[in-house]
């Protein structure tokens, strides 16, 4: 009997314990690795369509001009450093503050790109350098070098990226990534839908220092006209956490998304 009672002591001890640390445990809510992603994400995969939507007008980065003019528009303003001569190099001057009538946002400085061949050649590098570039109060930096693989595909390496934000609050993250972007509509008139399909991988540090790795699992549509990635997952892992699934949507120009973390699925507001 007594060795009974003690057994069954033992095993009510243990119940209690193992209730005990359940009860201890915290849901893993944090975001912040997954959402500096996206937010570095948004808008670098927006600079490829962006100037190609400028360069299929340009007839000094073209082997011929499609409409006998050159881009003429004041916001932002286009200029080419040398005509007819290789490599080019196109500026994308947003001035000091500029609503992008593409999607609305406020842009300032500049994008310097220079093509080593014509912009409808494949085998064309592009070497893009940003110069006080901003949305909004976010500050983008970092040279991003293109390759045209094929007529609607592209290579885009980025190793120096970074977003960040001054103020009372300031805060950096740093951004790599190495994508394929194929052309869905768009990329031979600037009059269409200038829209992508982007795959590949980025890595990085989040604004509270943690490094984290990202790779596409379902192809992330950017569609120029909207302002945010309308569609795709990333599968993320954080340092030392567990992976995120983070969904942009089914296509919808809308600026939610979710993150799923353990089963548990937040929802959250790109910028």
């Amino acid at each position: 009997m007594k060795r009974i009672a003690l057994t069954a002591a033992l095993i009510f001890a243990g119940s209690v314990m193992y209730v005990s640390c359940k009860k201890d445990d915290v849901a893993d809510t944090d975001t912040v690795s997954a959402t500096d992603n996206n937010l570095c994400e948004g808008e670098f995969m927006r600079v490829l369509p962006t100037v190609n939507k400028i360069a299929i007008d340009e007839p000094g980065v073209q082997r011929n001009d499609p409409y006998g003019n050159p881009n003429v528009q004041s916001c932002p303003l286009i200029s080419i450093d040398t005509a007819n001569s290789f490599p080019v190099v196109m500026t994308i001057d947003y001035g000091t503050s500029c609503t992008d009538p593409v999607d609305g946002k406020v842009r300032s400085g500049r994008m310097f790109i220079e093509f080593s061949l014509p912009w409808d050649s494949v085998g064309c590098v592009m070497t893009i350098t940003l110069d006080s570039f901003h949305v909004g109060s976010i500050h983008y930096e970092g040279t991003a070098v293109i390759t045209r693989n094929a007529s609607n595909t592209f290579r885009f390496v980025l190793n120096n990226g970074r977003c960040t934000k001054g103020g009372a609050a300031p805060w950096e993250i740093l951004w790599a990534t190495d994508k394929t972007i194929t052309w869905t509509s768009g990329s031979q008139s600037s009059q269409s839908n200038q829209i992508v399909t982007i795959t590949g991988t980025n890595s990085g540090t989040d604004r509270n220092g943690n490094t984290f790795n990202a790779t596409i699992t379902n192809p992330l549509v950017r569609d120029l006209s909207c302002s945010w990635i309308t569609q795709g997952t990333v599968e993320l892992e954080p340092e030392g956490k567990p992976t995120r699934t983070i969904d942009f949507g089914n296509g919808g120009c809308d600026n939610r998304g979710t993150i799923m973390i353990e089963g548990n699925t937040f929802e959250f507001t790109m910028q």
